[in-house]
Formats: structure tokens, sequence, C-alpha cells
């Protein structure tokens, strides 16, 4: 890779959930960024087409592979990918799908995470933990529940144990949405349905509620967001390098 930037694929499930602020981190560090679209794929690419794959959050499950059959030559693609020696960065269900990918498992949430929520722990993922935790942008029904081999969790919430995963050469992921920015948060609320899901499980004011938490956490999220991608860019160019 000596003499051009990094190339990193980007899965994503639908168009508007994109990589979101990540964009701008990407730009600022000089890699260079290729999206597709998961369900539109008949081909996935040649794993010497890009350096490093970042899977993004989805509304399906990781065991509805019947409903979207997709999802098992998705699997595929990634443990292909982490086999390889890729470094990997996945958010939510990019983080779910690592695991099954892995020889972990998921399944159904206890009970579902939705809002900014604190998080405790420490790890390589997203650093030191702070004495009362960090918080983060949550939206699943799903989590992890047995970590893969060779894997490590770092962090977790009173109601997920597993909100990071680390594996070697420059594999991280989390539950949460660090990607998520007011632009972003809009974005999703245009899906068509999504603003009926929330005033659902939160009340006909939740989905304003959000969008008000959002802009007074703006320069929180943005801080936690460039940690975490300074780390794993740290770890990845370490894993290309060597």
């Amino acid at each position: 890779m000596r003499g051009r930037a990094m190339r990193v694929l980007i899965v994503q499930h639908d168009e508007g959930v994109h990589a979101g602020r990540f964009r701008g981190l990407f730009a600022a560090n000089g890699l260079g960024t290729t999206a597709i679209i998961a369900p539109e794929v008949t081909e996935w690419p040649a794993q010497d087409s890009f350096d490093a794959l970042w899977v993004m959050g989805g509304a399906m499950q990781v065991w509805e592979t019947q409903a979207y059959p997709w999802l098992t030559s998705e699997i595929a693609f990634i443990a292909d990918a982490v086999n390889a020696g890729k470094p990997y960065f996945g958010i939510c269900f990019g983080h779910q799908l690592l695991a099954a990918a892995c020889g972990g498992q998921v399944g159904a949430a206890r009970s579902r995470e939705l809002g900014l929520l604190p998080i405790t722990g420490g790890d390589a993922v997203l650093g030191a933990g702070a004495e009362d935790g960090r918080e983060v942008f949550q939206w699943h029904s799903a989590e992890v529940s047995v970590v893969p081999p060779r894997f490590r969790a770092g962090w977790s919430s009173p109601l997920c144990a597993h909100q990071t995963l680390q594996g070697p050469r420059g594999v991280f992921s989390v539950q949460f949405h660090p990607e998520v920015d007011l632009t972003t948060l809009q974005d999703w609320y245009a899906i068509p349905g999504v603003t009926d899901d929330l005033a659902a499980m939160g009340g006909p004011d939740f989905p304003d509620r959000l969008i008000a938490d959002f802009t007074t956490r703006a320069g929180q999220q943005d801080a936690l967001a460039a940690e975490l991608f300074d780390n794993w860019l740290r770890a990845a160019r370490t894993t290309i390098a060597g």
C-alpha cells in the first residue's frame, strides 16, 4: 500500500444508513472510500480490491437469512476479509455480523436500547473508561450473546454485556451508533416508518426530543467518534504495514 491511500470498502444496508460523521474523518485522514449497498450486491468485491472493511447498521437481524438471502453471502464475505487480515470496523448490525462471521453468536436482546445511554469499561476500541462511563447513541433490539474466539469485549451497559469487540489485526466493532450526527438522524427519519416506530416506543414527542438531545450533545459525540476513528486507524495502519 506504500505510496497510495488506504482503500476502505463501506458496506451499507440502506442508502440512508451511511458512515455519517465518519465521512469527514475518512477525508481528513486521506483515506479513499467506496460504499456499496448489500441488498443490491450481485457479486461481492474481490478481497484485493480494498485494504480495510467497514460494515454499517441495518434494520434486519443476523438470523433473518430466509427473509434476506444475501445475508449468507455477506457473512461469508466478512469472514473471508477478517481471515485475510483486513482491518475491520463494524457498527451495530456490522458488530453483530462480525460476531456471526467469526464464530460468535447473536440473539434477541433482553431489552432494546434506544437513545443516548451510558456504557462502562475500557479497551483499545474506545480507550480507558472514565469513572462515570461514556454516553453513546443506542438503537438496537439484538445483541452479541457469545463473543467469538480470539475476541474480547471491553465495554458494556446494564442491558447489553458486549458493547465493543476487539479482534486480532485491527478488527474493531461497536454495538452503538457513533456515526450518527444530526444530519444522519434526519436521514434516518426520512426512512418510511422510522418516526412512527420511535413514537410507539418513547411517546409522540420522542422523535423531537431525540433531535434536541443530539443538538445539545453534538460536541461530545463528535469527540467520541474521533477517538474511535483514531484508535481504529492506528491499529489498521499497523496491521497493513506489518
